[in-house]
């Protein structure tokens, strides 16, 4: 049976069932999780003209989808990393077709495993598909498996390193306290002065499961105040990140630490299968006497420990406070395929081709 290519607008329009069963059997990230799909598409946290979700078929079974988002490239890259790795810019309105956002740190094409044949598929109609949307370039960011990165550039997609995310095999330790003595020499001195002063300051820390009541709003506007703070005031806007956040539901866990009632720091979390994804901070450092990321990540330290989770991803940035907090760097890429306008009028495809390589169909739904 032929394998063959949809293009949805809406996530709702592909089966919830055939897309769980397709998550769980090619082993995607978090990120590709239904619910965060459905957050990213119902609350962006960076402006999107339009979402796509290319899908992969044999008959009746899902064998591969890719989200895609079109955006400008003025928005997309909000911390100045494509531009400075690869070289991306806006000449001035530019579109681009990306995919995953910015805020995935581990972008992949879900598929399943004996079927390369759909990742070919999907990464050639995602560049038809951006060439169909007046997109300069499409992209995939973010990327760590060298299996896409080769099989992406095959497809004429080149690869630049983009940045390190950060992360730790917990199985390697019984519990925190043997942890916190296997750190460097200065890490482990600065998370016992933090504990200390912790303990000594009267304040509290918790890790928060669904429903949130108004810790979370607080925990969105630290966020966004955290990001302004560093230059990115856009990054995350504290409402749209709110209801992404609610939309995800059960993956969610809120790290927080209080001095009385008043929030000093916090980190949104996605709990999945066997780890945590500590993927946004908000800390204040002038309310408390201690360091409340350090404790944030004490925090979700000793939950991990609890829970028997086996890996803490800790994201990407911040490169010296997480070798000293124990985290190891992992290198990730972008896939770019650049100027895709330019390429399609000197080869005489045109805007609305399709390829005649891609499979036997590409509705738009």
């Amino acid at each position: 049976m032929a394998l063959t290519i949809d293009v949805h607008r809406f996530l709702q329009s592909i089966d919830d069932d055939a897309y769980r069963a397709l998550h769980a059997a090619s082993a995607a990230p978090v990120f590709y999780d239904r619910r965060v799909l459905d957050a990213a598409e119902h609350s962006p946290l960076l402006p999107v003209e339009k979402v796509f979700y290319l899908c992969a078929s044999e008959g009746d079974e899902l064998v591969g989808l890719l989200p895609a988002y079109l955006q400008r490239i003025a928005t997309i890259d909000p911390l100045g990393l494509l531009e400075r790795t690869a070289g991306v810019r806006d000449a001035g309105s530019d579109l681009g077709l990306f995919s995953h956002i910015m805020h995935c740190w581990d972008s992949t094409v879900p598929a399943l495993a004996d079927r390369p044949d759909a990742r070919t598929a999907l990464l050639r109609a995602f560049k038809q598909l951006a060439r169909d949307q007046g997109a300069r370039h499409a992209g995939l960011l973010s990327v760590r498996d060298p299996a896409l990165l080769e099989h992406a550039r095959d497809q004429g997609f080149s690869g630049a390193h983009l940045v390190d995310r950060y992360d730790v095999d917990l199985r390697r330790f019984e519990n925190f306290e043997q942890f916190v003595r296997q750190l460097p020499g200065d890490g482990r001195c600065e998370m016992n002065r933090q504990l200390r002063k912790f303990e000594a300051s009267g304040a509290t820390t918790r890790v928060i499961a669904p429903p949130f009541d108004d810790v979370l709003e607080r925990l969105t506007e630290l966020c966004y105040r955290t990001t302004a703070r560093n230059g990115t005031p856009q990054y995350f806007p504290p409402a749209p990140l709110a209801r992404f956040v609610r939309r995800c539901g059960g993956l969610v866990r809120l790290v927080v630490v209080e001095c009385g009632s008043e929030l000093v720091g916090g980190i949104i979390c996605f709990e999945q299968a066997d780890r945590i994804h500590l993927w946004s901070a908000g800390v204040v450092y002038d309310r408390s006497s201690f360091s409340p990321y350090t404790l944030c990540f004490a925090s979700a330290y000793r939950y991990a420990f609890a829970r028997g989770l086996k890996r803490l991803e800790g994201g990407r940035l911040n490169e010296r406070i997480k070798r000293r907090l124990g985290l190891t760097p992992t290198p990730l890429y972008s896939l770019i395929a650049r100027d895709l306008m330019h390429a399609a009028l000197d080869s005489g495809a045109g805007r609305g081709a399709s390829p005649a390589a891609d499979p036997a169909r590409r509705a738009l739904h």
